[in-house]
């Protein structure tokens, strides 16, 4: 029995969706956490920072060993956290050079890393490019210093603007920048200026994100403590309505319900999820979805380190999804896409008759527009996304 049956259950020979395979490598260290950030993270420290390269190490050798995977053609890597670039750089290329030796990428591999601004030296950036990099998703989320204060960021927004331009410099064309609207005491006006700092820069890429509350958070705590209220849908609007007239111009075009980009800039890895396309998930408390299970690593380095030094698969937890779950999940998240799901999908899922009426209700409500083709999100289902992925689920 294989390391991967003995850990989910099955073996990566089970079905293959598609011939191509994603990786997500997650990075489990920053110098500190930001106010909104519920992702498993530790503060940066070398000894325990050794200790995590060397089981991510024995995981990507696991993996590339299993049958099923070693066969497979890796077309993206992600590398997130946590904040990836406060590994030295010649750490990160470490890690990238392991993945390239155990698995077969493809010549147009995507491989995007993580950054902060402020860490992005003229050095930091001209290494991550040699090392193979395609794509910086640099974390600005805000041009405006006192929202740059309430979100807990590092760095000054000068470092903001410089640490772009020196990616730019160093020959990266395709660079992403995060930003957060929702912000307690945020405006539309303050969020149009950092739209329009951010547009300066000419990024090929933009992910807007609304500010959302999870626990585990001091913007959790804040708010159970009523120090604030969260953003109603219609003023959410608001800020989605001036990003659509501030981008579009520029032909950056919204293309899922977070992410706008240039033609052809799409973050390819991102869109494996939307698709519900397999992937493989490495590093303390990441998330993969395979061989029709989905599982997540354990959250703990000490933990993680531990059972990889003992030659098993860092799996706390593992499901197998029926063939309906699956159906349902890839339109949930495939509505996410401003092009939609093919109508073959919905056809497929609706042979679970609760289902096909919770769809058709929606369509009756005006959340959902149905075409002899596909089915999209109306502009009133974009605004209320998430009941409508908890309604079909």
């Amino acid at each position: 029995m294989s390391v991967m049956e003995q850990a989910i259950g099955r073996s990566g020979e089970h079905n293959a969706l598609s011939s191509d395979l994603g990786i997500y490598l997650h990075v489990p260290f920053c110098v500190k956490r930001c106010h909104f950030c519920a992702f498993y993270l530790v503060l940066h420290d070398q000894q325990r920072v050794e200790s995590f390269l060397q089981a991510l190490e024995r995981e990507i050798a696991l993996y590339a060993s299993q049958p099923g995977i070693r066969e497979r053609t890796v077309s993206t890597v992600y590398v997130g956290g946590g904040t990836p670039t406060v590994l030295r750089p010649e750490q990160l290329a470490t890690i990238l050079s392991s993945v390239r030796s155990g698995f077969s990428l493809s010549e147009q591999c995507e491989i995007t890393v993580e950054a902060t601004p402020e860490s992005l030296t003229d050095q930091y950036a001209d290494s991550l490019h040699q090392a193979g990099v395609t794509r910086l998703s640099i974390g600005v989320q805000s041009f405006d210093p006192q929202e740059r204060t309430r979100l807990g960021l590092s760095g000054s927004i000068g470092a903001a603007l410089a640490g772009v331009q020196i990616a730019k410099q160093a020959g990266f064309s395709n660079i992403n920048l995060d930003l957060i609207y929702g912000i307690p005491s945020q405006t539309v006006q303050s969020w149009e200026m950092s739209l329009a700092r951010a547009l300066e820069l000419d990024p090929s890429h933009l992910s807007l994100y609304a500010l959302s509350l999870e626990k585990g958070t001091r913007f959790y705590t804040e708010f159970r403590r009523g120090l604030f209220e969260v953003m109603d849908p219609d003023h959410e609007a608001c800020f989605q309505q001036q990003a659509e007239a501030q981008l579009e111009p520029l032909q950056l075009f919204r293309y899922e319900l977070s992410n706008w980009a240039k033609p052809g800039c799409a973050c390819q890895h991102n869109l494996r999820y939307w698709k519900g396309l397999e992937y493989l998930g490495l590093g303390p408390s990441a998330q993969s979805y395979f061989s029709e299970s989905r599982f997540g690593n354990v959250s703990s380095i000490e933990h993680y380190a531990k059972r990889l030094g003992a030659g098993q698969l860092p799996i706390a937890n593992k499901e197998l999804l029926s063939r309906a779950q699956q159906d349902k999940e890839r339109i949930v998240f495939g509505l996410r896409l401003l092009e939609g799901v093919p109508i073959d999908w919905v056809h497929q899922a609706s042979q679970d008759e609760v289902w096909a009426t919770s769809f058709t209700t929606l369509v009756k409500e005006d959340y959902l527009f149905q075409t002899d083709i596909g089915v999209q999100l109306t502009q009133k289902g974009r605004q209320f996304a998430d009941t409508v992925g908890m309604r079909l689920l």
